[in-house]
């Protein structure tokens, strides 16, 4: 699901082309979003004179846009500078951010021996989260589900808290990763304003980090956060934490806070086992509408063993080369040249990475150092994004992770990755392009 950013910029893009250059450069160019509420888009002017004139000549153009986009009436707001920290106190205020509401469900979750008890903690939380004893006094609170990469916790995350809202409207959430939990609190540290922090962090029914491995190292951010969960665990509110290790594992991580974790429940992912992996990739087939032979689903899920992420992945990739190739069957050599593409047994993920870079750079022509850096150029961009696509397909590695490598937000990284998968699915030639990347990366 794309963000509300996300979306802005594209009908932005889309709007600047159909008017003339010099149009999209002075009145367009400067245009930046601040907020959906409810049914309006708040878009912030670089002055008065351009929020006067874009309202006076475009306004219509830019809800049409947006309510085509929808497929429903949407308005335009458009307001100057002056106006904008109503706008993103507002911002900060809202609660319930799900990462996925609508997909992530505990219904389209495959439940197996290797996931089977955080499932159930996970369903024992979303039916009660208010409650920090449920089962005879077994205490639930916080709720920790750890796993490598690729396994379900993200979804398990937003299970719950589609659950929670779907039995109970009214509970406010707050879902986050760590990463965006540091960078608010640090940008509130710096601004003089923790005090708007903790109103929002502490106000909630139910609080969920993802990824709390990556507030490992941070003192002023732990100390935050062990205030803060200790704030939900005194007023008996659920909290619901993820990583890819446990508590004790997490070297940085304060003890204190290891402390509170451990005081809760602790559930663990492992790899799925072969049963498993066979009832996800059907799943998946069904997702995606696509009928694939059962000796090929055993194929695949024999080869492809520690890592859901990648059986989803080769799944996309089956439906986008029968697709591409005139809806011809898929052969077992396809599966086999997908699966190597995909799963490399032998390379560390740091060596994976940094060898994927460099042969992004060298097949599109711009230094390694360009990619990490932030220029926007399209000619730099585009590979980057290409970059963060093959690491993500090839090492499992999360959002986040890509995101540290590049030192940009997991939302950019997730827009990155959706943009080329949708590229994929109707260009034959970057698909063959990304294909020889990742066989010269096998090869060296």
């Amino acid at each position: 699901m794309k963000s509300f950013e996300e979306i802005f910029e594209k009908v932005k893009a889309e709007l600047s082309s159909a008017v003339t250059p010099t149009a999209a450069h002075l009145w367009f160019e400067p245009l930046k979003y601040v907020y959906f509420e409810k049914d309006t888009f708040i878009i912030d002017c670089s002055d008065s004179f351009v929020q006067e004139l874009v309202e006076e000549k475009y306004k219509e153009l830019w809800q049409q846009a947006f309510s085509d986009t929808f497929g429903f009436d949407i308005k335009v707001k458009f307001i100057s500078p002056s106006q904008k920290n109503e706008y993103e106190a507002k911002k900060e205020a809202k609660l319930y951010a799900r990462v996925n509401p609508t997909k992530e469900t505990f219904e389209n979750f495959v439940v197996g021996p290797s996931n089977n008890f955080a499932y159930s903690a996970a369903k024992a939380v979303s039916a009660n989260p208010k409650s920090i004893s449920v089962n005879g006094g077994m205490n639930y609170n916080p709720l920790f589900i750890y796993g490598n990469s690729g396994l379900g916790k993200t979804h398990l995350l937003n299970a719950i808290a589609n659950k929670i809202k779907e039995n109970d409207p009214a509970t406010t959430i707050i879902f986050v990763q760590a990463e965006e939990f540091t960078n608010e609190f640090l940008k509130h540290l710096s601004n003089g304003t923790t005090s708007v922090f903790h109103d929002k962090y502490r106000s909630a029914d139910v609080i969920i980090i993802d990824d709390i491995q990556f507030l490992a190292g941070k003192e002023a951010t732990q100390e935050e956060f062990f205030h803060t969960i200790d704030n939900y665990i005194v007023n008996d509110k659920q909290i619901i934490l993820s990583s890819d290790r446990p508590p004790k594992d997490i070297q940085t991580l304060a003890d204190r806070i290891k402390g509170r974790i451990e005081q809760g429940l602790l559930a663990d992912i492992q790899p799925p086992e072969l049963e498993t992996r066979i009832a996800i990739i059907k799943d998946k087939c069904n997702l995606y509408d696509f009928q694939l032979p059962d000796e090929l689903i055993t194929y695949i899920a024999e080869k492809v063993k520690n890592n859901i992420r990648q059986l989803e992945g080769v799944i996309k990739k089956l439906k986008a080369y029968s697709n591409l190739e005139s809806a011809q069957p898929v052969t077992i050599n396809d599966v086999q040249s997908i699966i190597k593409n995909i799963v490399n047994y032998n390379q560390p993920v740091p060596q994976l990475t940094e060898k994927i870079i460099l042969e992004v750079s060298k097949n599109y022509n711009v230094s390694v150092s360009d990619l990490y850096s932030k220029k926007r150029d399209v000619n730099i961009s585009y590979p980057r994004q290409i970059a963060m696509y093959i690491i993500r397909t090839v090492t499992g590695m999360t959002f986040q992770e890509i995101g540290k490598k590049f030192d940009r937000n997991y939302s950019t990284v997730i827009h990155s990755i959706q943009t080329i998968e949708e590229r994929l699915e109707e260009d034959s030639i970057l698909k063959a392009q990304i294909s020889d990347i990742i066989k010269n990366i096998q090869d060296r």
